[in-house]
């Protein structure tokens, strides 16, 4: 089963009899590249995977969530409408970096490496978000002192450009220990409180002036999946 954008996209190659080595050379992409592109370790960005539907002829739709059928049906590589850079029909892809969070007591960045990539509806993106795709992240969070808000495992959607907004919310951020996720609530004398949701493992700090320096947003927290 196809379940894999990495299978998807080797299944579409060899029905074309293309080698891996001739398709990289189409989309002028490293043969590593193209090698880690399909099995698995990274995953092409949106751009590049509008060309491989396009060099492959198969459907777009298809090649990123593997819905549908795999081959175009309306439309021929001669007269396909090209997919604007950073969606693929009506998605948006969102990089998950193999980074995590901490929602306990910071967390050192250890590898920003992208290792894949997760489609939303772009609409929904748009209007429920208010974010453009290009300010959006993926992480996950580890740690309790975010709880119920957030668990341990969790996967963080975080718009980066609401990191410029400073209003109350949960925020990636940067601060003394590493990186974590805490809501932060900014006061009139215009210091800002960090806490967790989670009152019987965490505690309220409240910055000085000299602390605010060492606190930077990496971005707010908009939306977060977890495991039932």
């Amino acid at each position: 089963m196809l379940n894999k954008l990495n299978k998807r996209l080797i299944y579409a190659r060899k029905s074309k009899s293309l080698k891996q080595n001739e398709l990289a050379n189409i989309l002028k992409v490293s043969l590593p590249t193209m090698n880690h592109y399909e099995s698995g370790k990274r995953a092409p960005n949106s751009e590049l995977l509008s060309k491989i539907a396009t060099v492959l002829e198969c459907d777009p739709g298809w090649l990123l969530t593997g819905e549908g059928e795999a081959e175009k049906t309306n439309a021929t590589s001669k007269d396909a409408v090209p997919i604007p850079s950073g969606s693929l029909n009506g998605f948006v892809l969102v990089p998950r970096y193999n980074i995590e969070a901490s929602a306990g007591g910071g967390s050192i960045i250890h590898s920003e490496q992208v290792v894949d990539h997760l489609a939303f509806k772009a609409d929904w993106v748009s209007k429920e978000l208010g974010a453009t795709p290009k300010d959006l992240l993926l992480i996950h969070s580890i740690g309790d002192s975010m709880e119920p808000t957030l668990r341990s495992g969790d996967l963080l959607l975080v718009d980066r450009n609401k990191a410029k907004i400073k209003g109350d919310g949960i925020y990636l951020i940067n601060f003394e220990e590493g990186l974590m996720v805490k809501r932060l609530e900014w006061m009139m004398d215009g210091t800002v409180v960090i806490r967790g949701d989670n009152t019987s493992v965490s505690r309220e700090q409240k910055l000085t002036a000299i602390e605010m320096e060492k606190l930077h947003l990496l971005g707010r927290v908009v939306w977060v999946g977890s495991k039932i």
